[in-house]
């Protein structure tokens, strides 16, 4: 059994290990899940520790710095979530595959960086239907569709109205009345699910080695500050801060994966400056934390009255975040640059917060740009360790595009019955759940920082497998890609 602990707690020598992984989320999870299938003896160090059924996740990440963003004061978001599983845990089972225009987008955008992945959509396939078997993902494999909530069924009752046709979103949750199914106990976003209906890293045994040849150890309670390297551009430890004891502590590495979320994951390079490195690992060329992107999106919300066919909506909803989505902007010669994205329901996280009203959530990757990026500020935090400042701002492609999609959005809520429509402010450049492209993939060392298989270039022994990699962020919820292209990469690894 998988041994989880803190690493206060652990009593080894931490040279047993044939590597070692930082981030225990989606990405660092099916990694070392990958490693021990084929023999290796994996740890998995993690910042934060184990999350409880039920925890909410702005409490939660209360306890973890934050970044400072373009204006100066420390408002950004720079994780996912800290806690084993990484974002996981509190994510909303939106399980969707990308496109072969996810991999391809140059035909439609173009940036100062590289924007098509080095991989196609088929190199990715076979891993997919892996990660839907894993995670029990609802229309797949066998695995039973998740009917659509009372909002789904009204929006896509409009939407089709409208000639917009509407489909049932692949979740990563057990359908109510199946075995260990749904209990529709809250409005399930930003929460611990507590039946483990829905998948989580711990929920669906991911990181369980009992059945597995080699070994996984996830130590938590651990911040990776750099990696040391050997004077011939070997990696031969982490430098690790403990805050329980505030203390460093080293350890030796035959091979590191770097799986800490695309922020986390360019800042540690970054602060891995050597003789090897001056300017940070893999940074030779500056395209280090270059790339940035958060995904574009926003939110509409559709205000009802009683009388109108959406009276539905004022009941509480309980259940999971979204049911209904429509992909028919995804590209389209209506929508500026030909490229949108998805429009789904998106319900309030408190089920008393949607009587009344109808929400709606629409995204789209972003245009990649290389003044988009992390570094590192000359500030340090309370244990010594710089802040990570973000420089982010969105293309007017990017507005046009994303202004395109909250009108069809809007649309679809006014043919619904709404007497009145409002935006929600975006703050998405002050950090998002969706982290991508910092650590871009790709043959050439000048326009790169990887290669396919997430082995930076120049390096041996050191690899980053998680978002970061992702030349472009593409138009859906991430975090079956994430794993999908992790998996691909690991087995890689000889």
């Amino acid at each position: 059994m998988t041994d989880i602990r803190h690493i206060a707690a652990d009593s080894c020598n931490y040279t047993n290990f044939d590597a070692v992984i930082v981030g225990s989320g989606p990405s660092g999870s099916i990694v070392a899940r990958t490693l021990a299938e084929r023999g290796c003896h994996v740890a998995v160090l993690e910042y934060g520790g184990l999350v409880s059924p039920g925890a909410m996740l702005e409490p939660h990440q209360a306890a973890y710095s934050k970044a400072l963003t373009s204006n100066g004061p420390a408002d950004g978001n720079p994780w996912t979530a800290c806690c084993v599983g990484g974002g996981m845990p509190f994510y909303n089972g939106i399980t969707f595959r990308y496109r072969q225009a996810d991999l391809s987008v140059s035909q439609y955008l173009a940036t100062d960086m590289e924007i098509n992945w080095p991989i196609t959509l088929q190199d990715l396939e076979p891993y997919y239907s892996e990660i839907e078997h894993l995670l029990e993902v609802s229309g797949a494999n066998g695995f039973l569709s998740y009917p659509a909530s009372p909002r789904g069924l009204m929006l896509s009752n409009a939407m089709q109205e409208l000639s917009i046709r509407s489909k049932s979103i692949p979740l990563a949750i057990r359908p109510p009345r199946t075995n260990k199914g749904c209990t529709n106990c809250s409005a399930c976003d930003d929460l611990v699910c507590p039946t483990d209906a829905r998948a989580s890293v711990l929920a669906r045994n991911i990181l369980d080695d009992s059945p597995l040849p080699g070994t996984i150890s996830v130590l938590y309670g651990c911040f990776v500050n750099r990696i040391e390297m050997r004077d011939d551009g070997r990696a031969e430890a982490l430098e690790c801060y403990v805050p329980l004891s505030s203390e460093l502590i080293r350890i030796p590495v035959e091979r590191v994966i770097v799986c800490a979320n695309a922020i986390q994951s360019a800042a540690l390079m970054l602060r891995s400056k050597s003789g090897h490195a001056p300017k940070g690992i893999g940074n030779e060329s500056g395209l280090v934390g270059r790339g940035l992107s958060f995904k574009i999106k926003g939110y509409s919300v559709g205000y009802m009255e009683p009388a109108d066919r959406g009276s539905g909506a004022f009941a509480p909803h309980w259940g999971p975040h979204a049911t209904v989505y429509t992909d028919d902007f995804y590209e389209h010669n209506d929508v500026p640059c030909r490229f949108g994205g998805l429009i789904y329901e998106a319900n309030f996280p408190s089920p008393d917060k949607n009587v009344g009203l109808v929400r709606l959530h629409y995204t789209a990757g972003e245009e990649p740009w290389s003044h988009n990026r992390v570094v590192l500020d000359e500030a340090v935090d309370q244990y010594g360790i710089p802040y990570i400042r973000f420089e982010y701002r969105n293309s007017e492609n990017d507005r046009a595009r994303i202004n395109f999609l909250a009108d069809r959005a809007d649309d679809i809520l006014r043919h619904l019955g709404a007497f009145r429509i409002e935006r929600e402010p975006s703050s998405h450049g002050k950090g998002s759940g969706h982290l991508h492209g910092t650590m871009r993939a790709g043959c050439d060392p000048r326009t790169s920082v990887v290669d396919s298989c997430g082995r930076v270039h120049g390096f041996t022994n050191i690899h980053v497998m998680d978002g970061s990699v992702m030349n472009f962020a593409g138009s859906s919820n991430p975090t079956h890609t994430f794993m999908a292209n992790a998996r691909r990469m690991a087995m890689s690894v000889k």
